[in-house]
């Protein structure tokens, strides 16, 4: 792939002075400022390109130089969210799966960066972390299952959780 001087990419069959080129430079220019103000992933860098009104051809190779020289990533996108959704939330693997794919990041890199995600954080210690804040906002019963698998936790695992909460309660 060719580029022009500013790191835009370019195709070999368009003038570098042309409307496409001015428009392609434009779009990597858009594309970098988003990208020095955090992680983005390839579907949320298409929605905001198109939304500018840069052209579908022109995102599209803008987008495909980005990720050949590692300025853009999914994986990368994926564990950055993850790891800022930790510090507020207290979310499972379902819940976090579905809010990447959500973002459009496709189903295998979401699970890697997901499993990667569990092994060096406890799911367990996240799940009491959730059914202690769902109790202490008086939850309980159905509603406290239900908020528990909404936030993304196995009924298995949930449950055990509870039950374990409760008898540290009791003694």
């Amino acid at each position: 792939m060719h580029e022009y001087q500013d790191g835009a990419p370019a195709d070999p069959d368009i003038q570098q002075d042309s409307p496409a080129a001015t428009e392609a430079s434009a779009a990597t220019q858009k594309a970098l400022a988003l990208l020095a103000r955090c992680e983005q992933c390839r579907a949320g860098m298409e929605r905001k390109l198109l939304q500018k009104g840069y052209s579908k051809a022109v995102v599209s190779g803008v987008l495909d130089a980005l990720e050949e020289k590692g300025f853009l990533s999914d994986e990368r996108f994926a564990r950055a969210w993850l790891n800022s959704r930790r510090i507020g939330k207290a979310e499972g693997r379902t819940r976090l799966l579905a809010e990447l794919a959500a973002r459009g990041i496709g189903k295998d890199t979401a699970k890697k960066a997901v499993d990667d995600f569990f092994e060096e954080f406890n799911e367990e210690e996240i799940c009491a972390k959730a059914a202690r804040k769902f109790l202490s906002q008086g939850k309980s019963g159905d509603a406290l299952m239900a908020a528990m698998t909404r936030s993304g936790f196995g009924y298995k695992m949930a449950a055990n959780t509870i039950k374990e909460i409760s008898n540290s309660e009791q003694n």
